[in-house]
């Protein structure tokens, strides 16, 4: 079993993905993502979620950290190694790149 690196690499806005922002029953508007562009997390060999990570785009990238943590992968499409993967937010998605870390 290998460790997964998982690096924040694009972040969208409501109003990259609605044209204009999205305003809650509340009157408030939904802001962007709080993960940095750039921002890494490891899943180490027990495959539990990373500390300080979101439980929704855990949830969103959890096959793939597995298919990639037990030696699988799509060889023919993002290389043996990688997974490029979205946190399933329709407003405010998260691009994430997924690494098998080799040691």
């Amino acid at each position: 079993m290998s460790k997964i690196k998982i690096t924040v690499i694009k972040k969208y806005s409501p109003k990259d993905i609605l044209g204009h922002e999205f305003i809650r029953p509340d009157g408030k508007s939904i802001p962007i993502c709080s993960f940095d562009i750039g921002e890494e997390f490891i899943v180490d060999e027990t495959g539990d979620m990373p500390e300080g990570f979101c439980h929704h785009a855990w949830f969103g990238l959890y096959k793939n950290v597995q298919v990639l943590k037990y030696g699988g992968g799509f060889p023919d499409w993002t290389g043996e190694d990688n997974i490029y993967n979205a946190c399933p937010d329709g407003l405010r998605p998260v691009i994430f790149k997924l690494e098998r870390i080799t040691e």
